[in-house]
């Protein structure tokens, strides 16, 4: 799958809103919140290779990272705040992946977790996913959970995900599900009918 590069300021992708949340381009600013993230043990349980809490460099490394995707492709990560007051709620978005041997577009979401379980994972993923269809004009999405966490597997059936198969992952076993653009445009010509 090859993209054209967007400015994402003339795209209007840097900022947006949600119902309830404002997001933002993450960057290296945003440490502090990242790694309070990176810090709770039963939301790395979920994110983790390990399910360990992640080493303070990879929390550095992935923000540097995220600003090289953002620099090189024109997307990647927001973080989501409370649009009322701005608390950290977490950070989602889309990024380039290489998944079974194959370069996809992947979906990733994470809540803080004293905000677990209110539909914010749905919320972040359901407006990455706008960007990456009608902004981006990708054909095709891919996200993948780890098989216990059947929370994040219910956002993704949610959005209209299906499951593709059963793969590994940085060394552990993954569910991997996709989304095509053409299906997603069907779901929500249903729902808002």
């Amino acid at each position: 799958m090859i993209l054209t590069r967007i400015d994402p300021v003339q795209a209007g992708i840097e900022r947006f809103t949600t119902r309830r949340m404002r997001a933002e381009r993450l960057t290296s600013t945003h440490y502090p919140e990242i790694r309070r993230l990176h810090l709770h043990p039963q939301v790395m349980k979920t994110l983790s290779p390990d399910g360990q809490i992640l080493p303070d460099k990879v929390t550095k490394d992935g923000l540097m990272q995220n600003d090289a995707h953002w620099a090189e492709h024109g997307f990647g990560f927001w973080i989501f705040r409370a649009r009322e007051g701005g608390q950290f709620l977490g950070r989602g978005g889309l990024k380039w992946y290489t998944v079974d041997d194959q370069d996809v577009v992947g979906l990733a979401y994470a809540v803080i977790f004293e905000h677990w379980n209110r539909g914010l994972a749905t919320e972040m993923a359901a407006a990455s996913l706008r960007i990456g269809f009608e902004q981006l004009a990708l054909p095709e999405v891919a996200s993948w959970t780890l098989p216990f966490n059947v929370a994040s597997q219910r956002v993704m059936e949610k959005l209209g995900f299906r499951h593709e198969s059963d793969i590994v992952f940085a060394g552990l076993p993954h569910r991997l599900y996709r989304l095509t653009a053409t299906d997603w445009q069907m779901d929500r010509g249903l729902r808002t009918a």
